[in-house]
């Protein structure tokens, strides 16, 4: 009797075992319930046991099935090779293979169709490299993972790619055999002027070629295939014209307001025109197929032509204003001739308006008028304003009634050649230029002048009265006197009617000159004429308000007694005769002062200067006759018949008053002898 414990209790649990090995009997309560657990543990581990030792004998069965073979469930290419020897996939991959590698694939277009071998393609086959990779499919290294039952049990499908290598050059080199077979080139649209300035378009036209790219990605995924196709892999694309048809359309409407008529320049009467050939001759058209430009279609337009056109018509369009010309109207000073207004071309203006011109389609905006600025002359007919008021600014007067009538005459025609003088504004008046050429043939005659210390016969001896009353008008108008001379002696002519000594003008033909500045914005005139043996002289202009001018007297200084009197052969004189032709004067210095006042205020003050020259009787007489042989000579002791010489005439007036003609300027001290004075 053996004793243990019960599983489930700590009584012990007898087991009889009969001596003739029954069955065995347990004595106790509960043993066999204590110890059921560890029977069916015992159970499990030997059926566990059981399973283990069965899957791997049914694995290594099936290891020892498909050893050296392809795993079930793999494809080179779509050729099913599973559960195959290398052998055996390999012949299977060259079935399908056969007649593959002389047709694989077909190019075509349009009517042009192309079989290349798999050699032209530049595809080399590596069927070993293939295999191995199928044969290598399904060996992880991992034991469990690589168990054959378990890929039996969830098997997997994998179709390996055929290892090719594909020569791209050469592929690509056959592609572009094909191009060259089937390309159609891209016909670019033109634009052009034509010799009569129309714009000229053709149309562009799509280009084909072949789409390498495509057609090389068609090839390579039919390849893997290994099956041949009968559809055209030949990828072909257009190739559009650069130059778009919007940029054509876009260009013919820049390019329009340009060519789109003639554009007219005018001025006046006169018109100048560019036809469209002459316009389009300065248009140049751009064009361009590059792709990267942003614009393949342009022009320019040159414009140094039309410059040039409109510079040069500068000579025909401008001219200087030309003042009207005043002269005397009716006895009055008036227009002449009415003035010309000035014309200049403005080049900047009228570009502007001609380019304005060339872009516009409007064939009224296409007539330029000549962009010109007009400059009215100082003096226009159409001002008369600008003359002036013509009132009496200044008077002279000087009395020369009993000179001898050489002198008189002399006056008279000097006074007719000054009076109607007319003095333009900012003008300096000249009386030698006044009266013109002193002459025999202009009506002077000849009378006794001064030249240098000699009183001689000479042409227009007198003219100085006319000078010194100028003077007078010029002084009381209060005008600028520019140039006056004094005489070279007193002359009593001038004093007749009171007048301050030295209040003269000498001229001389050339050289010394009596000058006068009309200072205003108006024009003046000078009168003369005769009246009761006085000559006058007046001025008209514009009168200056509430102008006085006042003349004052300097004392008289140096004086000094004549010379002795002087006697000069005449050989105009018949011999013995004997004539006075100038009277003694004393020298003396004094001058004339001339102050101007408006309202009341002095506003300038001038003084006239003059140096009179000490002068002594001159007389004279004819050529000594030559003794008559025939005739005794005269008995001198025998009085004369009368108390004056035979042959002689008396001084001409008073001693202090000068022969008929003869007043004397006073000379220069760089005056040469050989002027001709006219006093």
């Amino acid at each position: 009797m053996e004793e243990q414990l019960h599983p489930n209790s700590n009584q012990p649990t007898e087991i009889v075992r009969p001596a003739s090995g029954g069955a065995v009997k347990v004595k106790g309560a509960g043993l066999f319930r204590r110890r059921w657990p560890l029977f069916l543990g015992l159970g499990l581990l030997t059926l566990l046991t059981i399973a283990i030792i069965t899957f791997f004998s049914v694995n290594a069965a099936l290891e020892s099935k498909y050893a050296g073979k392809i795993e079930p469930g793999v494809s080179i290419s779509g050729v099913y090779i599973g559960e195959m020897t290398r052998d055996e996939a390999k012949a299977a991959v060259f079935k399908q293979l056969e007649g593959y590698t002389q047709k694989p694939v077909v190019l075509g277009f349009q009517d042009k169709e192309w079989k290349p071998t798999l050699e032209q393609l530049g595809v080399t086959i590596n069927l070993d490299a293939s295999l191995d990779k199928a044969a290598a499919y399904g060996k992880s290294g991992d034991f469990f993972k690589d168990m054959r039952l378990f890929k039996l049990l969830s098997p997997e499908v994998h179709n390996l790619p055929l290892e090719m290598q594909m020569d791209e050059t050469k592929l690509n080199t056959y592609l572009e055999g094909v191009s060259q077979s089937l390309r159609i080139e891209t016909v670019e649209p033109t634009v052009a002027l034509n010799p009569e300035g129309i714009l000229v378009t053709t149309e562009g036209k799509e280009g084909f070629n072949v789409d390498e790219e495509g057609t090389f990605a068609a090839i390579k995924a039919n390849l893997t295939s290994l099956v041949p196709t009968s559809d055209n892999l030949l990828k072909v694309h257009s190739v559009p014209p650069v130059i778009t048809t919007q940029e054509v359309t876009d260009f013919k409407a820049s390019i329009t307001p340009v060519l789109s008529g003639p554009v007219t320049l005018s001025f006046k009467d006169k018109t100048w025109t560019f036809d469209q050939k002459t316009i389009a001759a300065q248009v140049k058209i751009n064009r361009s197929t590059d792709k990267k430009e942003p614009r393949h279609l342009s022009y320019t337009f040159e414009t140094a032509y039309f410059e040039k056109f409109v510079n040069d018509l500068g000579p025909k369009i401008n001219q200087e204003p030309k003042e009207a010309e005043v002269g005397w109207v009716d006895n009055k000073v008036g227009f002449t001739k009415p003035g010309l207004n000035g014309q200049f071309l403005v080049l900047p203006r009228t570009l502007d308006t001609l380019n304005a011109a060339f872009n516009s389609t409007d064939p009224e905006k296409r007539k330029v008028a000549l962009a010109v600025d007009v400059k009215e002359p100082a003096l226009s007919s159409d001002h008369p304003e600008k003359l002036g008021n013509f009132e009496l600014v200044g008077e002279g007067v000087s009395q020369f009634a009993g000179s001898a009538y050489e002198r008189a005459t002399n006056i008279k025609v000097g006074a007719k050649y000054l009076n109607a003088t007319i003095i333009k504004p900012h003008s300096v008046f000249s009386f030698l230029d006044s009266i013109g050429e002193i002459s025999q043939k202009r009506g002077y005659v000849e009378g006794y002048a001064i030249m240098a210390d000699q009183t001689v016969p000479d042409v227009g001896g007198g003219i100085c009265q006319v000078s010194t009353t100028t003077f007078r008008a010029a002084f009381f108008a209060g005008l600028p006197i520019v140039e006056r001379n004094a005489h070279i002696y007193r002359v009593s002519w001038y004093e007749e009617m009171g007048e301050p000594v030295g209040f003269d003008a000498a001229v001389y033909q050339p050289g010394v000159d009596f000058k006068f500045e009309n200072p205003t914005d108006y024009y003046m005139y000078v009168t003369s004429g005769i009246e009761n043996g006085r000559l006058y002289v007046r001025i008209y202009g514009n009168k200056t308000p509430n102008q006085k001018v006042e003349l004052i007297q300097q004392p008289i200084t140096n004086v000094t007694l004549p010379p002795p009197d002087r006697t000069e052969v005449d050989p105009k004189l018949a011999p013995g005769q004997r004539k006075q032709v100038d009277s003694a004067r004393k020298g003396l210095t004094t001058g004339i002062t001339r102050v101007i006042k408006v309202d009341g205020q002095e506003i300038k003050r001038s003084t006239f200067g003059t140096r009179f020259k000490e002068w002594p009787n001159i007389f004279k007489v004819g050529p000594t006759p030559k003794p008559d042989p025939t005739k005794a000579p005269a008995d001198p002791t025998k009085p004369a018949d009368n108390t004056q010489p035979p042959g002689t005439t008396a001084p001409a007036n008073a001693p202090t008053t000068p022969p008929a003609g003869t007043t004397a300027p006073a000379p220069k001290p760089t005056t040469p002898a050989a002027p001709t004075p006219k006093p």
